[in-house]
């Protein structure tokens, strides 16, 4: 690396996220003094009249002003290197259009990002374009999940990242439908709008798609289908996809208990929230049910705590499976108490499931000889059901149902309580 070239470089790099920014402005600044940052294209234009960089280093997608129209706007000579996590065909076609010197896809390697600034620099005094169009083509078609379908839906290309990230070969895939990647969950409703979108002339855009691979593995992408014109007639489609499949899952880790796979309190916390603002505007009723194992600790003692994970497991079960509909939410809010988020059901109604809940978990009749009234695990449970012009606080929602959880406990167990707040 040569330090004494780039120490006397001017660079001006723009980036919208922050810990990104501060990343590589620490370790380039290592090497290059006159390294500057700008948060958006907006910023970006203005520091560059007053720095007069030698190169710009840019992300693509960004608010106020993203970085391809930064560089339209700017109309320089000046180097370019694009950084960005997405793959968007339209963005990278514009970036060829604009005679971006160089592409780099994110996560970035700052060593190698240092060794193209200086490589930018040292070709012809920084006027010489180092990334012509056909590599830049050769990035996309190994790095973007992008498949070409006829009109018809059945693929006629794919990049070799997509077969590689799907687990088919080209030769399999081409001829064949689209669907070849469906995976059960889909409904038929999302290829009908899907359908009617593209075969109409517009972009069709959807978040969090599930697919399966070749070898039946479920993944998550967000996905883009854009009609391609010949003579005003729709020739092609042009797919791209952008695999969320991790993400997804950090965040299922931060909302489901590791043990039973409910929901947890964290989550619980931020459900109650939006379902009472929901549920005020559909004008309806929410229903909190809260619930505890009776002697669950002589269960403990009793059986060991191997077994009294298998209970709670059970026990999990049961309310997940009594509460299929879409608008149900079942939680484990800590220890052997459950949680159930309802709604839409008057008081009565919302009395009769709970307790209907608390019979299918006695008539699963799990051995427990420390609760002498029964020999099997049952359940205490409290109920508050509010109107939505009753609705309160979500802690006097907690609060109520566990009062009411407390009253089932003191009179004889196996039992729901109705909170007198109910209204």
């Amino acid at each position: 690396m040569n330090k004494d070239l780039l120490k006397n470089t001017i660079v001006l790099y723009v980036e919208d996220e922050k810990q990104l920014r501060e990343q590589v402005s620490f370790h380039l600044k290592k090497y290059i003094k006159n390294f500057y940052t700008a948060n958006n294209g907006e910023e970006g234009i203005k520091l560059f009249y007053e720095i007069k960089p030698d190169i710009i280093i840019t992300d693509i997608q960004m608010p106020k002003l993203d970085g391809l129209e930064m560089i339209r706007r700017l109309n320089t000579n000046v180097p370019v290197i694009i950084t960005t996590a997405y793959s968007d065909l339209d963005y990278l076609l514009e970036a060829i259009k604009l005679n971006v010197n160089k592409f780099v896809i994110k996560p970035i390697n700052l060593i190698e990002l240092a060794e193209d600034i200086q490589e930018c620099i040292i070709r012809d005094n920084l006027k010489e374009k180092i990334f012509e169009k056909e590599n830049l083509l050769k990035i996309i078609n190994e790095n973007v999940l992008i498949s070409i379908t006829d009109v018809n839906g059945l693929y006629i290309d794919v990049s070799n990242a997509f077969c590689e990230f799907t687990g088919y070969s080209k030769e399999e895939l081409l001829g064949e439908s689209h669907m070849i990647l469906r995976h059960k969950d889909t409904p038929d409703e999302l290829y009908s709008l899907l359908w009617e979108t593209i075969k109409s002339g517009k972009t069709f855009k959807k978040e969090e798609v599930k697919y399966m691979k070749k070898n039946g593995e479920e993944f998550i992408c967000n996905l883009s289908i854009t009609p391609a014109f010949k003579d005003e007639k729709i020739v092609n489609y042009t797919t791209i996809r952008q695999d969320i499949t991790s993400k997804k899952k950090l965040e299922q880790l931060t909302i489901e208990d590791d043990l039973t796979k409910l929901y947890n309190r964290r989550y619980f916390n931020k459900i109650i929230i939006s379902e009472l603002q929901r549920l005020k505007r559909a004008k309806s009723y929410l229903s909190l049910l809260t619930l505890d194992i009776d002697y669950f600790k002589k269960y403990n003692d009793m059986y060991g705590h191997i077994e009294g994970d298998k209970a709670l497991i059970n026990v999990a079960k049961i309310l997940k499976e009594s509460s299929s509909r879409a608008s149900d939410f079942v939680f484990r809010l800590g220890g052997e108490e459950f949680g159930i988020i309802f709604s839409d059901l008057t008081i009565e109604e919302s009395l009769a499931y709970s307790n209907s809940i608390v019979k299918k978990i006695f008539d699963k009749n799990i051995e427990h000889l420390g609760n002498e009234n029964t020999n099997r695990i049952t359940v205490s449970a409290g109920l508050i059901t509010l109107n939505y012009m009753n609705f309160v606080e979500e802690e006097k929602i907690y609060k109520y149902s566990d009062d009411a959880l407390y009253e089932a406990k003191h009179s004889g167990k196996n039992r729901v309580v109705l909170s007198k707040k109910s209204k």
